[in-house]
């Protein structure tokens, strides 16, 4: 079948869409957390959409569910607009969006499904990474120096993070793997002095590994290539892990600032450092946007698996919605000191152990009134 993508069509009609962006009252009103009449934690749908549809590892499996939301409009002829693209995708998709949102406004036609969709991935997606509450790693002020027992044990060490989700062991390997030098700052973390604290980062939250629903959103927003069950296996393995300084994991973790991306080239994997919200990255991170990250220089790094592309991809496209669809500014609005001052005001908090999504984002709508 010759013709555009599906994501032209959505993302065409979104554009339509967007071109009578009321900031009171949207095309497609508001994405809301699931379950709630009212928040403040509130993102216009039509651009959260078109967020998702444009930075998903997968556009084609989201906009056509997208498409199967807007047949449930009510219209006949918009139904038959939809399904019409099954067989022939040859028609411009300007003209399409422009007769099918002219349908749309003529007719009255529900588009309340569509709203639905995006309320469903701002609290499957983005509010499940926002929300990185977990395991974590402890810190200490001197770390054991990776020995040669250690390369040996390496096997133990994996199956004391992956099956007993020891985060101990998961810095450990991640210090076999990459050495005791932080990628991003080029700080040490061992050494006699001028050395930084170490923190294991999750590239996916930890906490995602109990999320049932967010790993349904991660298959359909990654067209299946992250399942749940590979989600359970990676999410406490070195697949998932980096140890950074504390100061670039928190830019990575609570602001969701920047990424890695993953390219293959040449049949080897590279990685690269990506910015997305340049007010945000750490003061001490010296890469630029594009600059090359190196894994698997430390003295066990063959034998120990580098970060999941797939992952690496999914966090950065989580992260590129984020900002896009202007989440971050609606979060960065109410809970711009999150972690440090509104720990002390609620017994749950961004970023604290085993909180579970609807519990934090009810307590901190009683903070944002």
């Amino acid at each position: 079948m010759a013709g555009l993508l599906l994501e032209s069509y959505a993302l065409a009609l979104l554009k339509v869409m967007g071109k009578r962006d009321d900031a009171e009252h949207p095309p497609l009103g508001f994405a809301r957390r699931s379950g709630t009449l009212s928040s403040n934690f509130n993102v216009p749908a039509h651009k959260l959409l078109q967020a998702v549809i444009e930075y998903s590892p997968s556009p084609e499996t989201i906009a056509r569910g997208f498409l199967v939301e807007l047949g449930k409009c009510g219209i006949l002829a918009v139904k038959g607009f939809v399904d019409a693209l099954d067989n022939d995708r040859s028609v411009n998709s300007d003209d399409w969006a422009a007769i099918v949102h002219e349908e749309l406004e003529q007719n009255n036609g529900n588009t309340t499904y569509l709203t639905e969709l995006a309320s469903y991935y701002l609290s499957h997606l983005i509010i499940a990474f926002r929300n990185p509450g977990g395991k974590k790693t402890p810190q200490y002020s001197v770390h054991p120096t990776p020995n040669l027992r250690r390369i040996e044990d390496i096997a133990l060490l994996l199956e004391s993070a992956t099956a007993h989700r020891s985060q101990s062991a998961l810095r450990d390997l991640v210090f076999l793997r990459d050495g005791t030098r932080c990628s991003l700052t080029r700080y040490a973390f061992l050494g006699d002095d001028r050395v930084v604290v170490p923190r294991c980062a999750h590239i996916i939250p930890f906490s995602i590994h109990s999320k049932t629903d967010a790993h349904a959103a991660i298959e359909t927003f990654t067209g299946q290539t992250l399942n749940a069950e590979l989600i359970q296996q990676l999410v406490n393995h070195p697949a998932n892990a980096i140890n950074i300084q504390t100061d670039a994991h928190d830019s990575m973790d609570q602001k969701l600032a920047w990424g890695i991306e993953a390219n293959l080239v040449d049949h080897k994997w590279n990685y690269y450092f990506r910015v997305v919200r340049p007010k945000e990255v750490a003061a001490t991170i010296y890469l630029r946007d594009g600059d090359e990250m190196k894994f698997g220089q430390g003295i066990g790094g063959d034998e120990i698996p580098l970060p999941d592309p797939r992952i690496c991809n999914l966090h950065l496209a989580v992260a590129r919605v984020f900002a896009a669809s202007g989440a971050a500014e609606v979060f960065d609005k109410y809970l711009e000191d999150d972690d440090d001052d509104y720990m002390t005001q609620v017994p749950v908090y961004f970023g604290g152990p085993f909180v579970d999504d609807d519990v934090l984002m009810r307590k901190l709508e009683v903070l944002a009134t």
